[in-house]
């Protein structure tokens, strides 16, 4: 087989595979519209198209979507290090030093902890070489067997940035998990986030802003089964505020329950003890219950349970997260997978539990209360979800778990401060707009080269084409989604495409003028021409790489069109132009006497 033959053969599977790959973005935008809806078609070759490909997406500027704006509440992030300073601090005071009592304590909203010694004297064991185990705090002693340590400045403005880049890159983790189409995150100022999801459904904005606020860590903590009766009993006599009521919830323990979420916990929390803390669960009330659909959220309601507040595990020991269906009862639930340390550290708390509930949880509210029937080991636990909820909610929410848990929570929580869904008028304005720019572009370019180059230049406006045909083709593929600075990467492409055509036409001039036959000037023209053309692609490709790695939104849809776009255009500038020279034109035979150019 020839050379000739075997580019022939690329060239045609390249130009049906653009063709294939076009079909389902046309079928989709058949009705004026690229929204994922095929309305004017139907039949089983469609959905197959739809099924099996993909369509051209637009980007919120194009076809609207969803802004959010939030700001990360940075001074959280600084409190919860002191929280967690304090109790780290106490539990190395005792477990270094048996038989002293100790006291840490983090006023809200200072930047110290106050350790208490209930001998003063003990005081001493603040030194130098304790407090290298906190480098970020600094000792004051106070006196009275009391010592304050500080946490530096440094410190603070550090873990203020970090819980900014962090919530930046988490949210962005989630939101791709989604399954949104070339979101947008970006940081702006020095507190402040901006969201973008383009073409998002209705149906998905809430569980999105759920999924994006979600600040809680996933925590196991014990219920205190042998306290619950004797706390809630309490209320039998009466106590409660208006709308709350003591329930015997499904496994026969009492329970104070509420519509209010906040309410229920504000009220429990002012009647336990340090070493208590309250979880809270849905529970739904089903307008059908048998096929659980339609919530009646007048009878539906929170129910409380009477937690130990030490948590015996978190969700930094966990590997993996995946969601799985119980074959037995085929419903959903979360399988997750421990390191070796949490592995560990799960073994003892179940053998340490045997006939007791665990409340797995996501910040205060309760995902599941499994009873420890026995030492699980090695490794792997599971986490069912609402019994009470529907099977399918039972999968979004499990989906929605497995995202947070797999991709980390939020170092400090996020506040909404702007909200609006934008509109796809202003993107039918900016297509049409662009489509003239690329229209006219385009013409211009197709009579330029037709009038200066003649037939030659008849060739390049057919590659042209070719060259829209495999960019566009590339794009749908690939799942990109097509934004304003996308369109201008694409018209940026038709400029660096003719470029390539004018070096390599400029050359096979140059060798005409320098006596030499159209078969050798074809020759010499392209192969002379190929180091320029290379170069000057290669160059704009590096640009475009950088702008693919530190760009975001927008700029990240520009760079993506643009490298698709060079190598789209070295391919049909370089390989499929000289194949026709070389098939059809003035370099197929030494015989030529003319080349129109």
């Amino acid at each position: 087989m020839s050379a000739n033959k075997f580019k022939w053969i690329i060239t045609i599977l390249a130009i049906l595979l653009a063709v294939y790959g076009l079909i389902p973005s046309v079928l989709d935008g058949a009705d004026g519209k690229l929204d994922r809806n095929v309305e004017n078609y139907s039949g089983p070759t469609v959905d197959w198209f739809m099924e099996n490909g993909k369509a051209l997406t637009l980007g919120l500027d194009l076809q609207g979507g969803l802004l959010l704006q939030y700001g990360v509440l940075v001074e959280e992030a600084v409190q919860d290090k002191l929280e967690r300073m304090s109790d780290d601090l106490e539990a190395r005071l005792e477990g270094e030093n048996s038989g002293v009592e100790v006291t840490t304590e983090h006023p809200k909203n200072t930047n110290y902890v106050d350790i208490r010694f209930k001998d003063p004297s003990n005081t001493t064991l603040i030194t130098d070489d304790f407090m290298s185990f906190f480098p970020s705090m600094t000792q004051v002693d106070m006196g009275s067997g009391v010592v304050r340590v500080t946490m530096t400045d440094d410190y603070i403005k550090e873990t203020k940035e970090f819980a900014v880049t962090q919530a930046v890159e988490t949210i962005r983790e989630r939101i791709d998990a989604l399954g949104v189409a070339e979101p947008s995150v970006t940081r702006q100022g020095q507190n402040g986030i901006v969201v973008q999801l383009p073409g998002l459904k209705a149906d998905d904005v809430d569980r999105a802003k759920g999924l994006i606020g979600q600040t809680a860590q996933l925590e196991f903590k014990m219920v205190d089964d042998d306290g619950t009766q004797a706390f809630f009993s309490q209320f039998q006599s009466g106590g409660l505020p208006a709308g709350f009521d003591l329930r015997r919830i499904g496994d026969g323990n009492l329970s104070v329950t509420a519509k209010d979420k906040d309410a229920l916990i504000a009220f429990l929390e002012t009647k336990i003890d340090r070493n208590h803390a309250i979880g809270v669960q849905y529970h739904p009330i089903y307008e059908n219950s048998l096929e659980k659909t339609g919530v009646d959220p007048e009878a539906s309601y929170w129910k409380s349970y009477y937690l130990f507040r030490k948590v015996d595990l978190t969700g930094e020991y966990i590997q993996d997260a995946r969601v799985a269906v119980d074959p037995q009862f085929n419903k959903p639930y979360v399988s997750l997978t421990f390191d070796s340390r949490g592995a560990e550290l799960f073994g003892d708390l179940s053998a340490n539990n045997v006939g007791k509930r665990m409340a797995i949880m996501m910040g205060d509210e309760v995902q599941s209360a499994p009873v420890f029937n026995e030492a699980i080991r090695g490794g792997r636990a599971q986490i069912t979800l609402g019994s009470m909820e529907g099977p399918m909610q039972m999968q979004r929410d499990a989906q929605d778990l497995v995202i947070v848990l797999r991709h980390g929570a939020l170092p400090a929580p996020i506040e909404m401060q702007y909200q609006t869904v934008v509109g796809p008028t202003l993107g039918a304005d900016s297509i049409n707009t662009s489509l003239k720019a690329l229209g006219v572009g385009g013409l211009l370019v197709i009579l330029l080269m037709g009038l200066y180059y003649r037939g030659s230049g008849m060739i390049s406006i057919g590659v042209l084409f070719l060259n829209l045909l495999f960019i566009t083709a590339a794009l749908a593929a690939l799942g990109a989604t097509l934004t304003l600075p996308g369109i201008a990467g694409v018209i940026l492409t038709i400029g660096m495409a003719v470029d390539a055509n004018v070096i390599i036409y400029e050359r096979i001039r140059e060798e005409l003028h320098r006596g030499f036959s159209p078969y050798e000037a074809v020759r010499l023209g392209f192969d002379h021409a190929l180091s320029a053309v290379m170069d000057g692609n290669i160059t704009t490709a590096i640009a475009g790489l950088v702008l693919l790695q530190y760009g975001t939104g927008p700029i990240k849809g520009f760079a993506v069109t643009l490298l698709i776009g060079i190598g789209s255009t070295l391919f049909t500038a370089v390989i499929i132009t000289r194949l026709i020279f070389d098939t059809y034109g003035a370099g197929r035979s030494r015989d030529v006497e003319k080349i129109s150019i």
